[in-house]
């Protein structure tokens, strides 16, 4: 007997980059297609797509088509992923809901951070939040640290939803001299680059690289001593290279979800040294498979560390590609899998 399949609509554009699309570009990928048929949306503006999902394109007006992209997804499909919560009008979701569809989101950082581009902020408060959300009845956090964290009035559900890593777009390399450091991230305040910045000074015979753009470019470039080098946006082919050539990703940002750079570095050989502030140990053993600090003066530690004992860096090399290994794509995907199927 044939099995029918759930029609899925992944409410996102599959051809413009940015971390929501690219998560459900990679879902469009891996899905069963003996189990589902796939929908989304692409956009006029960015390149075509090789995908086998059936896709909804907006013409211009942007915001008028995608609209009514979204609302052909919800009308047409049985199961409904959106990654984005300000995009989606809530009258869809209660829409969505009466007509029986199985409506699911994950939430990617601690919806009770205050800073200013928090869940919490960006919806004017906790009362906005919670009557938002409220319509969801199926809410994912992606680690367990959110899970555990975000508890501003809105329910998540107990089970984690991973995000993945396309292993394979990335040139795995063990390391074992540090001899060139990068951070990958957008250039604002809550990423925190004047910290890596201030590394660079403490160690003028190691490489620093930045990658990224945003409204502190300037600043930083001004402050950077020569041993930082700056390469803006990269696309993900031009940043597998250069990661071909790094040893150490460093992220001085205290608040995070669980950044897709640490697992793309990891598949590239390069371990991440993090601050503990927002649950790495879920991820990272220390001094195994990355390092996990708590302050400036433990990072200044790990660098000697990894200068002076030879080995250090390729254990940690090792380790990293460990991780990639588990949150590669085509093996989180059966989890997701499962997770959807019994919505």
């Amino acid at each position: 007997m044939k099995i029918k399949k759930k029609k899925i609509f992944l409410a996102a554009f599959l051809n413009y980059p940015n971390a929501q699309n690219i998560n459900c570009l990679s879902l469009a990928k891996h899905l069963d297609y003996s189990k589902f048929t796939v929908y989304s949306l692409s956009t006029y503006f960015s390149q075509n797509i090789n995908t086998k999902a059936i896709l909804f394109k907006c013409y211009y007006p942007f915001k008028l088509t995608s609209f009514i992209g979204y609302l052909w997804g919800f009308i047409l499909c049985d199961i409904i992923y959106f990654p984005k919560h300000r995009s989606i009008p809530n009258w869809i979701i209660r829409f969505a809901n009466f007509h029986g569809k199985k409506v699911f989101t994950t939430i990617e950082n601690n919806m009770c951070d205050l800073n200013k581009e928090s869940i919490l902020n960006s919806f004017g408060g906790r009362e906005n939040l919670v009557n938002y959300f409220k319509n969801i009845p199926n809410i994912f956090g992606i680690t367990k640290y959110i899970i555990n964290n975000s508890n501003c009035g809105v329910k998540l559900k107990n089970k984690v939803l991973y995000l993945g890593v396309e292993k394979d777009d990335f040139i795995k390399r063990k390391k074992r001299i540090l001899r060139n450091i990068v951070f990958v991230g957008s250039l604002k305040k809550r990423k925190r680059v004047e910290e890596f910045i201030k590394l660079a000074k403490y160690f003028p015979l190691i490489n620093f690289s930045i990658i990224g753009e945003g409204v502190n470019n300037k600043i930083l470039r001004n402050k950077a001593t020569s041993n930082v080098a700056f390469f803006g946006l990269l696309s993900q082919n031009e940043l597998s290279y250069r990661f071909n050539n790094m040893d150490l990703l460093f992220l001085p940002s205290k608040s995070e979800g669980f950044p897709k750079v640490i697992l793309e570095a990891a598949a590239s050989g390069i371990p991440s040294l993090v601050y503990s502030d927002y649950g790495a140990s879920e991820w990272i053993e220390s001094f195994k498979n990355g390092f996990i600090v708590n302050n400036f003066n433990d990072i200044i530690v790990v660098i000697k560390r990894l200068i002076e004992e030879k080995d250090l860096l390729e254990i940690n090399s090792d380790g990293a590609m460990l991780i990639a290994n588990k949150f590669d794509w085509k093996v989180v995907i059966k989890d997701w899998e499962m997770t959807i199927l019994n919505l």
